[in-house]
């Protein structure tokens, strides 16, 4: 086992040492704008899960020794001087911590569908300023590094263009981005109703405290309007199809707009601070030990050399 093991690792090294730099040809699986996303879904579903934990545990607890009938100051310490008033028995304190549980999950959604938006508005500028020429029908016949690289500081502007592929309906978000990249992943067109639902959903939490906009906007009313309903699995079965609109995105984007482009924008900006006047093979090994300590996915020498020579070739 352990010998096996040894041969893996010496394997994997291998390949990474002799892979070769190719600019179209992402050599990660995913853009680091992705890794971000990922992590920010991850930090989030931790505190849910702390939340469902803490839940579970304190109705099992409740269940040995309260009875809805009793008050519920008789199993609970209020901070708050007379908050036991708030509720008439545990029955009524259970109603409430179960409209918390609805609250806490569309607020969780807000927050998926946020990191979503947030994850595009971050790599479409990323895909175009890689590859420009998709604008005009010419993909890949401008690479955006050599504007990058000579072209004034800020050389690319594309708020207008993600405004259109983040705001709006999906439709309307799917037609712009089609139309700038020429087609869009299976994943986006095909799921446009669950993205509309998670998108009203986060209206109404974020505009009108959980109800329905334009409904919550009557002048002529004193009632208050019901909430909307989430429950936890539909809350998961919403972050999915998130998780998976983002992954196709990233696959398509990575794989046929911006290829090495991050590490290129890397190196470009790592290079004023490097030593000019040594062979090329120095600055590689910086960008190796740089690329590490950045925190990508670990680079061989071969690759280094490759994108090194590509870039001060330009």
């Amino acid at each position: 086992m352990a010998l096996s093991i040894a041969l893996l690792a010496r394997e994997t090294g291998m390949t990474r040492s002799s892979y070769q730099f190719e600019r179209w040809k992402p050599r990660e699986q995913s853009t680091w704008v992705f890794r971000v996303f990922k992590k920010h879904n991850k930090e989030l579903l931790r505190m849910y899960t702390a939340f469902e934990t803490s839940r579970r545990l304190t109705y099992s607890n409740l269940g040995k020794t309260a009875k809805w009938d009793d008050l519920a100051s008789k199993h609970f310490l209020f901070v708050r001087p007379l908050g036991f008033d708030q509720f008439d028995n545990m029955r009524d304190w259970s109603d409430a911590f179960n409209d918390l549980e609805n609250w806490l999950n569309l607020n969780a959604l807000v927050a998926i569908s946020s990191n979503l938006e947030t994850y595009m508005a971050t790599v479409i500028p990323l895909a175009l300023s890689s590859d420009v020429g998709t604008l005009y029908g010419t993909s890949r016949k401008i690479d955006g590094i050599q504007i990058l690289k000579y072209g004034h500081a800020k050389a690319f502007d594309f708020d207008q263009l993600v405004i259109s592929c983040t705001k709006g309906d999906w439709s309307s978000r799917l037609a712009a981005y089609e139309r700038y990249f020429g087609r869009s992943p299976k994943y986006f067109s095909t799921n446009i109703s669950a993205l509309e639902r998670i998108r009203n959903l986060r209206n109404n939490v974020a505009h009108s405290f959980g109800r329905d906009i334009e409904a919550s906007r009557d002048q002529h009313q004193v009632k208050t309007l019901p909430i909307e309903r989430l429950s936890r699995d539909g809350l998961l079965s919403l972050q999915k199809v998130t998780w998976q609109m983002a992954k196709a995105i990233d696959v398509h984007l990575h794989q046929f707009h911006i290829g090495e482009y991050q590490a290129l924008a890397f190196y470009h900006r790592l290079y004023p601070s490097l030593r000019h006047d040594l062979h090329p093979a120095m600055r590689a090994t910086e960008l190796k030990k740089r690329i590490g300590d950045f925190g990508a996915t670990a680079a061989g020498k071969e690759y280094c050399k490759g994108l090194v020579n590509y870039y001060e070739s330009l």
